[in-house]
């Protein structure tokens, strides 16, 4: 089924305010520097708002005008940086949810895609310049560290702190070179989903995001196997297995987290819980360790226990 925009109003119009407001989110982002990552994640949306409200040829038209404005200020490489971060994504997700794919199918298609295109485009730049493509990634994780340890150290850690930090970073800097392929994909699909939920939100009886709400949508029960492989591989396997092993959890993971959250959202409407306070329990769920790894573990168990919908006893 296809679901053809048909809002009234000036074309032209939407893309100039589409186009700035990602030009102010990108300029907020770069202000506030770490601070701004939230912004700069939201800079697909309005694009993406406008394609949904307008159609393909007016989506295009921000993206153009942004990458073009881009282009100007900082070069070749600024207007193509915002096409390959953000631009793609803005068009291909909408094109999806136009079609009538479910939100859940069009985030995954269009993270693959992204994906596939980091990858092609790394490897090609660590072929342009003679080095391995592990070399590159290492040399980024490396760099981003480096500043992470940095901001720490204006902390005036104690020494057993500071030791502390350095084995985590170390610990970090092998997982995240492991992982890396995996990393991209979840960083593309938490971008995008953000994005479905805002698109949602501000949909206004507009255009509707196929596929079930939050609250009721359950990860293909397949899944599970990849679960349990991938644990075994990490624990078990060496070398190319383990690392494809700790690649498929990484992935997964997110995935039973976010079904988690659904079980969650699931009490939150049935309790009819006020928006306010459905923001704060998902933001503590999402940052205040160990919450995360619980409500992933809630997610895995939804297969069996099935907590939505507990089975009565019988008497």
């Amino acid at each position: 089924m296809r679901f053809t925009p048909g809002t009234p109003g000036p074309a032209a119009l939407y893309q100039l305010l589409g186009a700035a407001a990602t030009l102010g989110l990108l300029w907020a982002a770069g202000v506030l520097g770490p601070a701004g990552m939230v912004l700069a994640m939201l800079s697909p949306l309005p694009a993406g708002y406008v394609q949904m409200r307008r159609g393909l040829a007016s989506g295009l038209g921000v993206v153009f005008l942004v990458s073009g404005t881009l282009w100007l200020i900082d070069g070749p490489g600024g207007g193509l940086l915002y096409l390959l971060q953000f631009g793609l994504a803005s068009l291909i997700l909408p094109r999806f949810l136009l079609r009538g794919q479910p939100w859940d199918r069009a985030i995954g298609a269009t993270a693959l895609i992204g994906t596939l295109l980091s990858v092609s485009l790394l490897f090609a730049y660590a072929q342009y310049s003679d080095q391995a493509t592990t070399e590159v990634v290492s040399g980024y994780i490396q760099g981003e560290l480096a500043k992470v340890d940095e901001f720490y150290q204006q902390a005036e850690l104690t020494p057993t702190q500071a030791e502390e930090l350095k084995a985590l970073t170390a610990g970090t800097a092998d997982y995240l070179l492991a992982a890396y392929p995996a990393l991209i994909m979840v960083a593309n699909s938490a971008l995008l989903l953000l994005v479905v939920i805002l698109l949602a939100r501000l949909s206004q009886g507009h255009y509707r995001i196929p596929g079930p709400p939050l609250y009721l949508w359950k990860a293909p029960e397949v899944l599970i196997w990849g679960v349990i492989l991938g644990g075994f591989g990490v624990f078990f396997a060496t070398g190319l297995a383990q690392q494809l092993s700790v690649n498929l959890l990484t992935l997964l993971l997110p995935v039973y987290f976010l079904q988690g959250m659904a079980v969650v959202a699931h009490f939150f409407q049935r309790r009819g819980t006020a928006p306010f306070l459905r923001v704060m329990g998902y933001m503590m769920l999402v940052i205040v360790n160990p919450l995360p790894a619980v409500v992933t573990g809630i997610g895995i168990f939804d297969l069996w226990l099935d907590f939505r919908n507990p089975k009565e006893k019988k008497t």
